[in-house]
């Protein structure tokens, strides 16, 4: 684990008390730990491990308010950084990585969403008969719909962002040409700045044991980064050789999808090891700027490509919320910018 010196300590959110919750960190440290760690027995066993008194944590509660109540008490017994030590001493090496960078004297921490303005989410509506029927379809995929998976994910890589005062930022991108990679605006820009260091880091993965791949990471030249916030799309050059396995994915010039369509989306949640998204994964809304689907997504899969069930891009993922209101059915969507406004975006860009 990664350590920090005493002037550091004086700051970090870790090492505040009581604890810093309103800080972008600490909710974050609470996701990803429950995203991992998400059932109660290990979990009271690395607390009584740790010298915590589990009777002062409520166990009978969802994952997410279980570790809110841990790392509280942890704080309080002045016992959080042994816990996270302890945790990162397990065999989930991507989550002791991921654990070393929030622990860090600047925590990298996922990219600001741009916060769109009231009243500017698309259309809803309540869900149709549709939504209703259980198994009233079929659901065959051809078994080369995992193939072409697999083949498409060595185009997606993590991003790491630095910014000149310090502080970093993740997210997730992927290759749409020779040297070229595309993600969001407020990834590469966050909160406005630009980056003053990008890496991509390719094949960051682990098998099924959970053991590490070996990943390539390639710097990225920040004087070509070219973004909007309207769309949210940014693109930037690696300065070096991207990996020759690593394809290319193609913009199209025009899909086809629709309302009840699924999408998957491939993406680096939580800053973690690629991930692959594709339950519950309807598609909700379409119009002619985005798509909306409930396909599974979280803090930073920004950036990430959706594809539709014969792995054609048809979105890039940029962010989420509640839709509905006071006298139709509410839920949460995630979103995405149709790949046409994309395309056109770049070539007004005059990116090729």
């Amino acid at each position: 684990m990664a350590t920090t010196t005493p002037s550091q300590r004086t700051t970090h959110f870790l090492d505040s008390f009581p604890f810093r919750w309103d800080h972008p960190g600490a909710g974050e440290l609470r996701d990803l730990l429950a995203s991992v760690h998400f059932r109660v027995s290990p979990v009271l066993e690395l607390a009584q491990q740790t010298g915590i008194r589990p009777a002062d944590v409520n166990w009978d509660q969802p994952m997410t308010q279980v570790w809110f109540d841990l790392i509280g008490v942890a704080r309080k017994q002045e016992k959080l950084r042994p816990l996270l030590d302890r945790i990162a001493d397990g065999p989930d090496q991507a989550l002791a990585a991921r654990l070393r960078e929030l622990l860090a004297a600047h925590p990298v921490l996922p990219a600001p969403a741009t916060e769109l303005p009231a009243g500017t989410w698309a259309a809803f509506r309540d869900p149709d008969e549709q939504e209703r029927q259980i198994f009233g379809a079929a659901e065959y995929l051809d078994v080369a719909f995992l193939r072409r998976g697999a083949e498409l994910a060595t185009a997606v890589c993590r991003l790491l962002v630095t910014h000149a005062d310090g502080t970093a930022c993740y997210g997730t991108a992927f290759r749409i040409g020779p040297d070229l990679l595309l993600t969001n605006h407020h990834v590469l820009y966050a909160d406005g700045r630009a980056a003053v260091a990008v890496e991509a880091w390719f094949g960051y993965e682990q098998d099924l044991d959970g053991r590490a791949l070996t990943y390539r990471t390639v710097r990225c030249d920040t004087a070509t980064a070219v973004g909007r916030p309207e769309g949210d799309w940014a693109v930037i050059r690696a300065a070096g050789p991207l990996p020759e396995d690593a394809l290319v994915v193609p913009l199209p010039e025009r899909v086809t999808v629709a309302e009840g369509d699924r999408v998957c989306i491939i993406q680096h949640p939580h800053g973690l090891v690629k991930k692959l998204a594709v339950r519950h994964n309807v598609v909700r809304h379409v119009d002619e700027q985005v798509v909306q689907y409930w396909t599974d997504t979280d803090h930073g899969s920004s950036g990430a490509p959706v594809f539709d069930e014969r792995w054609r891009l048809v979105a890039l993922h940029r962010g989420y919320d509640r839709v509905g209101g006071r006298l139709t059915a509410s839920e949460f969507r995630n979103e995405g910018l149709r790949v046409e406004r994309v395309a056109e975006a770049l070539a007004a860009a005059g990116v090729e």
